[in-house]
């Protein structure tokens, strides 16, 4: 089912930041200042409170399967967030309700083409951007987080390579070619282009004005300059 969004005119939206992480471990992690994932309900502290707070846990990259939705509602469910739902690759009325009324979203891990695919089938991209820009608060995990920002080179999408592009970056996930894919990516993306790289238990924020935060662990941070990729570590908040 198409998703379509009914438009009411909206006065002082607070833009969220953005969360991307390569794994569900920091939805369980707790530093110095409590658990992550209660930065995450804290962002509509004044606006909502936590039990009224709706999540969709969209899962087209690893094709609805229940036992990640399980861990994204064990994971809310520390903070109060207990409105959840597993929004299916092929919605019924209800899935397309709950998503149009969502405050939260995560895209999953997986497969990062076949959960695109199933993301611009059923309009969902356009959606997930309008709520964006609506105050609503996105989040990714590997293959969603690399939805997020933007064209990670994929021959059997390059016919539409938009994703989401959220987030200025090229991204990258948990490797296992030391960010190799990444830097030639962002060396055939031409000078300009950014990337950035998520290791295995690490995340990292995008805020409303365009800056990074690593969390937990290090983060490559790649530029092109003129046609040479230049890379930094961008150091986290906190360790464990």
């Amino acid at each position: 089912m198409l998703m379509r969004l009914k438009r009411f005119p909206l006065s002082n939206v607070r833009i969220k930041p953005i969360f991307l992480l390569a794994d569900s471990q920091l939805l369980f992690h707790e530093g110095p200042d409590g658990l992550f994932i209660d930065r995450i309900r804290r962002c509509f502290d004044g606006d909502i409170v936590a039990n009224e707070v709706k999540a969709s846990y969209i899962g087209a990259s690893n094709g609805d399967d229940p036992r990640f939705y399980q861990i994204f509602k064990d994971a809310f469910r520390q903070v109060g967030v207990t409105n959840c739902r597993m929004i299916r690759v092929e919605p019924d009325v209800d899935d397309t309700i709950f998503l149009r009324d969502s405050n939260i979203f995560l895209l999953s891990g997986g497969d990062t083409t076949l959960g695109w695919r199933a993301i611009k089938r059923n309009g969902w991209d356009r959606a997930l951007i309008q709520k964006y820009q609506d105050g609503a608060v996105l989040m990714g995990i590997s293959a969603g987080a690399i939805q997020l920002g933007r064209t990670y080179y994929d021959k059997d999408i390059y016919s539409d390579p938009r994703y989401l592009q959220l987030i200025d970056y090229i991204v990258d996930a948990h490797p296992i070619d030391q960010w190799r894919a990444l830097k030639e990516e962002v060396a055939a993306a031409g000078h300009g282009a950014k990337g950035i790289g998520i290791p295995h238990g690490a995340g990292l924020v995008y805020n409303p004005d365009g800056s990074l935060e690593a969390i937990r662990f290090p983060c490559p941070e790649l530029f092109n300059v003129k046609g040479h990729v230049n890379m930094r570590l961008l150091d986290p908040l906190e360790y464990d």
